[in-house]
């Protein structure tokens, strides 16, 4: 478990310094999050990334394993504003997806996410 809790943390930090977005996937993302109403219709791709960003430097963003079948991917909650923002990361660095959790109780209560701790508190 130690191990797989440095993992976590190394994607962390990773994902803190750069965001690697597959080709073409941070604008297909950031249009879903406009047309979802998460993000303002004119926001921009460095719009998105102060999002991201701000929920990666939270310390009080909660941080779950996400487990998609047996692959396990980095999931970063924080509160910004009035919404549930979710960063996931894969364990390579690459970014899946961030976006607003409308139902948060029920969202997290999933047997597929798997509560680490507070990010202020990983070490």
């Amino acid at each position: 478990m130690e191990n797989f809790r440095q993992e976590i943390i190394r994607v962390i930090r990773l994902a803190q310094t750069e965001r690697r977005w597959r080709p073409g996937s941070a604008a297909r993302h950031l249009l879903k999050r406009k047309v979802r109403g998460h993000l303002p219709i004119d926001a921009t791709l460095v719009d998105y990334d102060r999002v991201i960003q701000d929920v990666l430097w939270d310390t009080v963003a909660q941080v779950y394993a996400y487990w998609y079948e047996d692959t396990p991917y980095v999931a970063v909650v924080s509160i910004l504003g009035d919404n549930y923002w979710l960063v996931m990361v894969d364990l390579n660095g690459w970014m899946e997806s961030a976006y607003v959790v409308s139902t948060p109780d029920r969202y997290f209560n999933k047997s597929e996410f798997e509560l680490i701790g507070l990010l202020g508190e990983l070490r």
